[in-house]
């Protein structure tokens, strides 16, 4: 009885060096991306805004044992976006303003799951995040206003990792789906609810070590399509209409 406490006992003392020794993941990294956000009402589209953002990027990943980790991931983008849509009463087209400014920012927490899958390593995840997007048509003159998009979402991932060449280079596949939770479109003062919606995320990093870590290069692909909103009856039945967002890009990023 004394051996297999002893045993038990030598066993945790093993595990808690294991999990002592295991360090957290820092990745950093920079983007560009063209982005494309189009509304349509009634069937016809109402605007479009096509913008040229940059932004930084941020990642944290605490591996648990080899099959478990959580991560954390932010970004924050800028740029400058090119609007069409119409003057009142006449057809799309008829308006176009340029350089109206917008950032974007969000944060992503998730839970992750490595097993194998035919000598491959498979990478599930599982996790909740938030959108933040001030879109600042005010900036258009008379007529234009604050446009502030909110949306929390749920999300599931799957991904995996390839040896390419010799080995020294490695190859990234990932695709996400985020599901809409609840959304929030701020109009200047107005406030419209959001209930419908969803995101894909698709990307492909191409990845080599140098010095301690490894810098990656990743194209990838953002999508989100938003049904329309609730009315706001206390400001005269005020909708946002049905929206999509298209973005590609590529990051630069070195983790350590």
């Amino acid at each position: 009885m004394m051996n297999k406490i002893m045993a038990l006992a030598a066993g945790v003392f093993m595990a808690g060096q294991a999990t002592a020794e295991i360090r957290p993941e820092f990745t950093l990294g920079t983007e560009i991306y063209e982005e494309t956000y189009l509304e349509w009402h009634q069937g016809r589209r109402f605007m479009k805004e096509r913008a040229s953002m940059k932004g930084i990027t941020g990642d944290l990943r605490l591996e648990i044992d080899q099959q478990n980790a959580v991560r954390v991931a932010g970004r924050y983008a800028w740029g400058n976006g090119d609007y069409t849509g119409a003057y009142q009463g006449q057809s799309y087209g008829s308006l176009s303003l340029p350089g109206l400014s917008r950032r974007t920012w969000e944060i992503r927490s998730t839970y992750e799951w490595t097993t194998h899958a035919f000598d491959y390593p498979v990478t599930l995840s599982a996790g909740a995040g938030y959108r933040n997007l001030v879109d600042r048509l005010d900036q258009a003159g008379l007529g234009g206003y604050r446009r502030e998009s909110k949306y929390f979402y749920g999300t599931l991932g799957v991904g995996s990792v390839f040896k390419v060449g010799d080995g020294s280079w490695t190859f990234s596949p990932k695709a996400s789906y985020q599901h809409l939770l609840r959304g929030f479109q701020y109009s200047d003062n107005v406030v419209n609810r959001q209930d419908s919606g969803y995101g894909l995320e698709v990307s492909a990093a191409l990845s080599r070590p140098v010095g301690t870590g490894s810098i990656s290069v990743t194209p990838f692909y953002r999508y989100w399509k938003i049904a329309d909103s609730k009315l706001n009856s206390s400001a005269n039945d005020w909708m946002e209409p049905e929206n999509k967002t298209s973005e590609f890009g590529v990051n630069l990023s070195y983790r350590f």
